[in-house]
């Protein structure tokens, strides 16, 4: 909240921070952002609460959560509070989602790596210039968002809205060295790789559209 007075990583030392699992997307990026301002686990609390982060930070039960930056902030703006948020993409760079494949499709079947490449991009592409659209269609996929009241639904349009922004970048797709480099050293540092790989191999811009 506004008024705990975190406004930067140094602020969350000694603090409990909920977090929903010492796992997955948001243990790692949480690390990598202690990392990025020389902090250590062992400086703060966290607690391990599943996904009730905003539950927990306005019930006070957490001086912190761990949240998506695109969810979770607008859904607490929506109720009428006043949040801080710290974005890890302000400290460091991290490998986002991405498209996995072997050498085996890559070297006998390039065509389809690219046409997969191609289709993704068109989708977010077209979720971009489309967004109203895109939510629509969403109904059919995800579980309940149909279901919800008009005010909970425009909730969740703001969370597409937020989302979209986050796509806007100079070439979509493109991912670069350095931010393999920064997640293989929180990976190393986590345990999660045991050592180091060459990078340059387990990554490539080759199948994007000129």
């Amino acid at each position: 909240m506004k008024d705990a007075g975190i406004t930067k990583p140094a602020d969350l030392a000694g603090k409990k921070i909920g977090i929903p699992g010492l796992y997955g997307a948001s243990y790692i990026g949480f690390r990598a952002l202690l990392q990025a301002n020389g902090m250590q686990e062992s400086e703060l609390t966290l607690d391990s609460i599943g996904y009730t982060t905003v539950e927990a930070l306005v019930n006070g039960q957490d001086e912190a959560v761990v949240i998506y930056v695109s969810n979770e902030p607008i859904q607490l703006e929506a109720r009428g509070y006043e949040i801080n948020t710290l974005r890890v993409s302000d400290y460091t760079n991290l490998v986002g989602n991405g498209l996995i494949t072997n050498q085996k499709v890559i070297e006998e079947k390039p065509e389809l790596v690219h046409a997969m490449v191609s289709a993704t991009l068109q989708g977010i592409r077209y979720t971009q210039e489309h967004p109203a659209e895109a939510f629509e269609i969403c109904k059919k996929y995800v579980d309940n968002l149909a279901d919800l009241t008009p005010e909970e639904q425009e909730v969740q349009r703001q969370v597409l809205d937020a989302s979209i922004v986050l796509y806007h970048v100079e070439k979509n797709g493109v991912t670069d060295l350095q931010s393999w480099q920064n997640m293989q050293s929180i990976l190393l540092d986590m345990g999660l790789l045991t050592q180091e790989l060459d990078l340059n191999q387990v990554f490539s811009n080759a199948f994007l559209p000129e």
